[in-house]
């Protein structure tokens, strides 16, 4: 005989915040299909009509702005994670002069603001003439990436075996066959973890975008902006459109982060980040 047991605290304290964290999702999907006049009746009942149009005018004020943050995010991206792990393996399993102060450099990169540098960028982008275009948000996302993620991958590096890299040596494998038969399946994990961080950060900007970039090139936190004071200038406020937006670039990173949780979570659970 099975005995039912009332849940305990804690289950209805993690029921209550699960409850929480659903209901800014509820009120995304219930407005993003309501009309002006149901959503200024009301923001939490369900509408009688379903006012689909809204997505298609969202599509058509964030869509074309999907496309170019693919490009900009995926270009980035795929940089910092390269360019992270080779500087990440020089400096936990090689030896070369100034090592310890080179990296003591690349760490206090991170405790300067990025809003110290947005003047200097901004004039240095200009007189390189990369302004409006892809170049310039993908050279600043790959230099501002590089510190953390070496950081990360440096302390996950260090915990790999020395006896695999001797062996590989005894072999006669050098640093580009260790580091790319050996390093890069042992590390998939924790790159992704890195890559899934950056993409969020990189995602969500839009100071650094709005600075370098015009309309033609913009991102889709630009084009959320943009969308939004257009929807607001005349009667009554587009706010279904605007939730479909939102959801609209939202979903992207809901994919990413359901193809890879498995990576995602093996990386944070190997130690290498202490958080």
């Amino acid at each position: 005989m099975r005995v039912h047991r009332l849940p305990g605290a804690g289950q209805l304290l993690l029921l209550l915040l699960l409850v929480f964290n659903l209901l800014p999702i509820y009120f995304i999907l219930e407005n993003s299909v309501k009309s002006p006049l149901e959503f200024a009746s009301s923001t939490l009942s369900f509408p009688k009509a379903l006012q689909w149009s809204n997505y298609g005018a969202a599509w058509d004020k964030v869509g074309p702005s999907l496309y170019h943050t693919s490009i900009i995010i995926a270009a980035s991206v795929v940089a910092i994670v390269a360019f992270s792990a080779m500087s990440a393996y020089s400096f936990s399993k090689l030896r070369f002069p100034l090592k310890n102060t080179l990296f003591l450099l690349v760490f206090g990169l991170l405790l300067i603001p990025g809003f110290l540098t947005l003047i200097p960028l901004y004039l240095q982008i200009k007189k390189l003439g990369l302004s409006d275009s892809y170049l310039a948000l993908i050279l600043p996302y790959i230099a501002g990436g590089q510190a953390f993620s070496i950081f990360v991958l440096k302390t996950f590096f260090e915990q790999l075996p020395d006896e695999i890299f001797e062996a590989a040596r005894i072999d006669g494998a050098g640093n580009i066959r260790i580091f790319s038969t050996i390093v890069l399946p042992l590390s998939v994990p924790i790159c992704t973890t890195v890559a899934i961080i950056n993409i969020t950060s990189l995602w969500n900007d839009y100071l650094l975008p709005s600075l370098l970039l015009n309309r033609a090139h913009q991102t889709i936190t630009m084009a959320l902006v943009a969308f939004e004071a257009a929807a607001g200038n005349y009667g009554l406020s587009d706010y279904g459109g605007m939730m479909a937006a939102y959801l609209i670039a939202a979903v992207p990173l809901l994919l990413l982060f359901s193809l890879l949780m498995r990576n995602f979570v093996e990386g944070i659970s190997s130690g290498s980040i202490k958080m």
